[in-house]
């Protein structure tokens, strides 16, 4: 098995990911995710590597992340507005060796002190020029497309770290199988996610509300995930509205600040079938 099989089988020209604007297909999605293996394991990224994702809502993050998992690498996804003394601890921790840094992390990215993090053997930039020790995306998606390895349902998929309200901050292991098993826990239920539904991803993909269910669930089943880099509830229900969203997977102070906006359409939830809400309690009024 592999998790990252969840985007085969879908239809070619269906959208599966609308970042920026952008709409790329599952067609090319899994084209991009399978030259992504070939450039990652080219550059010597190899199973059981892990691969350090700093990138906010978009297409970096989703195909940097299921090509790391296609090859049998651990995708640890981080928070790209963390500030540099934080990155550092994480990286510290879990040891990647390889950092992947979008535009939200640069500035962060280049306080590092990478005296700290003697394991990052390689960095890739999401945009810009590639320098000494530094590649981009663009040309990792320049390698040859290579397959899909198979690997047992223990084998380490992600290392996500725990919010730390109750501590410090831990990484969580989570194998194919644990992430396999809640997303088709989540496909089982009545009211689920489905093809065709387009689904407004805005909760950050470091968090496993937003990596599994709101990215995780919607690529299982064929869905259109809307990438959203940062919430706020006016943009929110434009973007709704225009792109006729049908699932809203919230935390508790979405749903929240919606309630409180003042303007809002008495139609802006129109399109929607399925407003989800989780991470931690939200009170019943």
């Amino acid at each position: 098995m592999n998790l990252a099989d969840m985007i085969e089988g879908h239809v070619d020209d269906r959208v599966a990911l609308i970042s920026r604007n952008r709409e790329t297909t599952y067609g090319e999605l899994r084209d991009q995710v399978a030259r992504l293996r070939g450039g990652l394991s080219a550059a010597g990224v190899r199973q059981g590597d892990r691969v350090a994702i700093m990138c906010g809502n978009n297409r970096y993050f989703v195909i940097t992340y299921l090509a790391t998992l296609g090859i049998g690498a651990v995708a640890v996804p981080l928070n790209p507005s963390s500030p540099a003394h934080e990155l550092e601890d994480q990286l510290a921790t879990v040891e990647p060796t390889t950092v992947v840094v979008g535009p939200a992390a640069m500035s962060s990215w280049s306080q590092v002190d990478r005296s700290l993090v003697p394991s990052v053997e390689r960095v890739v930039i999401a945009e810009g020029e590639a320098a000494d020790e530094v590649t981009t995306i663009s040309d990792l998606l320049g390698a040859e497309p290579v397959p899909m390895v198979d690997v047992d349902p223990d084998h380490l998929a992600a290392l996500i770290f725990t919010s730390g309200t109750a501590g410090r901050s831990k990484a969580a292991m989570l194998s194919h199988g644990n992430l396999a098993s809640n997303i088709e826990q989540g496909n089982t239920i009545t009211d689920r996610t489905r093809a065709g539904d387009v689904v407004y991803s805005v909760l950050p993909m470091f968090h496993i509300f937003g990596l599994n269910v709101a990215l995780g669930v919607s690529l299982s089943v064929g869905a259109t995930v809307l990438l959203v880099q940062r919430f706020d509830p006016a943009t929110a229900v434009q973007s709704i509205v225009q792109r006729q969203v049908t699932v809203v997977p919230g935390a508790p102070p979405m749903w929240i600040a919606f309630s409180h906006f003042d303007e809002l359409p008495a139609d802006a939830f129109a399109s929607v079938r399925l407003p989800l809400s989780g991470a931690s309690r939200l009170a019943p009024a």
